[in-house]
């Protein structure tokens, strides 16, 4: 019954989708623009509304919106027929991504998964936005990735999924319109269906210059950390061999701890299962350089309309991965330059427009979130000297990049595109080195969070620009040289294609993400009662300033938590005194040293206290005197355990409300 769910959810899903994308055909030159615009236009659209007004956890549009796609889709079906290529690469992305989500489905501890969940179960309220933050109550969730996770919830809301399928069927959304912008661009330049294929090999499946060279360096497979995190600043091996300590050597700086400069590839986001910022700058830059590629070779007729679509993403790029905000403002200002250099009309007053509307619709959001942004997150200095990556090292990561741009000199169809585009890439490549954003980390990770999010934006870019544009050539040197440049980032399809063979597989097919926790029947039922019962602040114990499988409970739970990862609220917020006081408060609630625990739990409006088997330390000596304090205000619900010596549940605050004044004893079992 689950599969047949899925299948029909993604049906639904693709049939709203696709009559979006009708909807807005007749204004834009295809029907792959007319997609990604048609889902953008949508979720900028309720953004801007729900900040005024917020439309409920349910929207209870689906049938509505159905019958209004299948009208479209019978009236237009011609436009189908013509751009039916349009839905196959969607199916391709779609279904790539959901094998991979399919078959590693965990919302867990692992990079940003579970804050990325939260980010969604915060949007799915449906409350006048911005939304309660879920991991610290009161504050608002406005941080700088906000619109994509809002368009995850919207899609949960549309469809009425749960958090964990919401959360999956957006990351397979995002990855078929990328493919669809592949799609595009493959059709505006005449690549034949060979050359497609590969392209979309090579961003799908394919890594940087890194995935090849560590075949050279080690023994054995290398592994996908291996070809994605650690070759840039430094090299990293499980076996270096004779060459691999060669090249350590010379790419080492003489009394300079090597840095840590990664670069995460877009294949490497879609099979990691985080539904995090670069996913939203990639679709948009993807969406831009689509855009490019159509007003040069598109009808005149709907060229303001794309150039103003264009302009548009530079506001929507700030509120959805606002660290590549910059990188992707310099594309898209140098292109409308370029083109006005051209002596193509009417550029700036579309572009202009496009900006506009984009930045009217944004403003409720803009008009809090760049003043707590700018001063708190926004630090770009130029590079120190030891900290710049060595040019060895550079090489190593970037080679295919450099490639592609020298061979684009010999393509001489789409020249003046072929040249913006190489120069561009030359920029930003230059700029992403000599610069950085000087965030909350150091020394030799100084670098570490700017290259991970700027250099694989800077790297994808090129080769979905550039490797696409020079195999279109007939140039047979610029086609299969560039043919034989991106076969070699292929190198990284086989250690992504053994990753997904010998990696755990838990919870196949369980798109909810919390098999991982389920595993314990005892902790399933936790997290039943608790999804049963009304919203409230929840503890959980097990918070440290790393990532951790606390608050994993109550996360799945559907309650809001009373500190959630409290790095990660630093990482957002700043070291505001509010995280670290919280996080003492529960590590002295849950070690029995706080003297009047149930004042500060009335006081803090603490509804549920989870008590799990981490927290059954020495014989489970706390549990009882805490008990002791708190029973008067709370009532415990026994799931397992003799109580004395083990006990597992949580407590629920007794409410003197008669709304439900059975509800805290239904399950309760007072301990002895």
């Amino acid at each position: 019954m689950a599969l047949i769910h899925l299948l029909l959810t993604i049906s639904l899903l693709w049939l709203n989708l696709l009559g979006l994308g009708l909807l807005l055909r007749p204004t834009v030159g295809s029907m792959a623009v007319a997609r990604v615009a048609g889902v953008l236009a949508l979720v900028l659209s309720f953004f801007f509304v729900e900040h005024f007004v917020g439309l409920g956890g349910r929207l209870w549009l689906l049938p509505v919106s159905t019958a209004i796609s299948v009208w479209l889709i019978h009236r237009r079906r011609a436009a189908v027929r013509e751009w039916g290529a349009a839905e196959g690469w969607f199916a391709l992305g779609f279904f790539y991504c959901l094998l991979w989500r399919f078959t590693f489905p965990n919302i867990d501890n692992f990079g940003e998964r579970m804050p990325n969940l939260m980010l969604i179960e915060s949007y799915l309220t449906g409350g006048r936005l911005p939304p309660m933050d879920r991991w610290l109550p009161p504050f608002e969730v406005n941080f700088y990735y906000s619109l994509q996770h809002y368009g995850a919830a919207l899609l949960g809301r549309w469809l009425g999924t749960s958090p964990g399928m919401t959360y999956h069927l957006a990351y397979c959304t995002v990855a078929g319109l990328l493919a669809v912008c592949l799609g595009g661009m493959a059709h505006n330049l005449g690549l034949n269906k060979k050359m497609r294929g590969l392209i979309f090999l090579v961003l799908f499946c394919g890594g940087s210059g890194a995935a090849l060279v560590a075949w050279g360096i080690g023994e054995g497979l290398p592994n996908v950390h291996d070809c994605v995190r650690f070759l840039g600043g430094k090299l990293t091996h499980e076996n270096l061999n004779a060459v691999g300590k060669t090249l350590a050597g010379w790419t080492a700086t003489p009394g300079v701890t090597p840095r840590d400069v990664p670069l995460e590839p877009l294949s490497y986001l879609l099979m990691n299962g985080d539904y995090h910022a670069p996913l939203g700058g990639h679709l948009l830059q993807f969406f831009a350089l689509l855009l490019m590629s159509q007003t040069m070779s598109g009808a005149a007729t709907t060229r303001r309309w794309e150039i103003g679509w264009l302009g548009a993403t530079v506001p929507l790029v700030l509120v959805s991965n606002a660290w590549v905000f910059p990188l992707h403002g310099i594309l898209v200002v140098g292109w409308l330059a370029y083109r006005s250099l051209e002596k193509e009309r009417g550029v700036w007053p579309s572009a202009a427009v496009g900006v506009s509307v984009a930045g009217v619709l944004l403003y409720p959001f803009l008009s809090y979130f760049t003043q707590q942004t700018t001063s708190a997150y926004v630090a770009i200095q130029s590079t120190l000297t030891e900290d710049r990556t060595p040019l060895l090292a550079w090489m190593l990561v970037f080679w295919p990049a450099v490639l592609l741009i020298l061979l684009g000199w010999w393509n001489r169809e789409r020249r003046s595109l072929v040249l913006f585009w190489g120069a561009s890439w030359i920029l930003l490549l230059g700029l992403t080195e000599f610069f950085y954003n000087n965030d909350l980390y150091g020394g030799s990770y100084n670098r570490f969070n700017t290259s991970l999010k700027w250099w694989g934006w800077v790297f994808t870019g090129a080769i979905f620009s550039l490797g696409t544009i020079n195999l279109a050539s007939k140039n047979r040197f610029c086609k299969w040289g560039t043919a034989l440049v991106l076969l070699g980032t292929c190198a990284f399809a086989l250690p992504l294609g053994h990753q997904f063979l010998v990696a755990e597989k838990i919870g196949v097919g369980k798109l909810t993400g919390s098999a991982w926790l389920e595993g314990d029947p005892v902790i399933k039922d936790v997290m039943t009662a608790l999804e049963a019962r009304p919203d409230g602040l929840a503890l959980q114990s097990g918070l440290v300033m790393a990532n951790s499988q606390s608050p994993g409970v109550v996360l799945f739970g559907r309650k809001k938590s009373y500190l959630g990862w409290p790095w990660h609220e630093t990482t957002w917020r700043g070291d505001i005194p509010e995280i670290q006081s919280r996080l003492r408060q529960i590590n002295d609630f849950y070690s029995g040293k706080m003297e009047q625990p149930l004042a500060w739990l009335l006081e803090n409006d603490i509804r549920y206290i989870t008590w799990l088997i981490n927290d059954n330390v020495e014989e489970n000596s706390r549990f009882a005197p805490i008990h002791a304090q708190i029973k008067s205000g709370y009532a415990w619900h026994h799931f397992y355990g003799d109580t004395p010596r083990l006990a597992i549940g949580f407590w629920e605050r007794i409410e003197t409300s008669p709304v439900f004044p059975h509800q805290a004893h239904r399950t309760v079992e007072q301990p002895q």
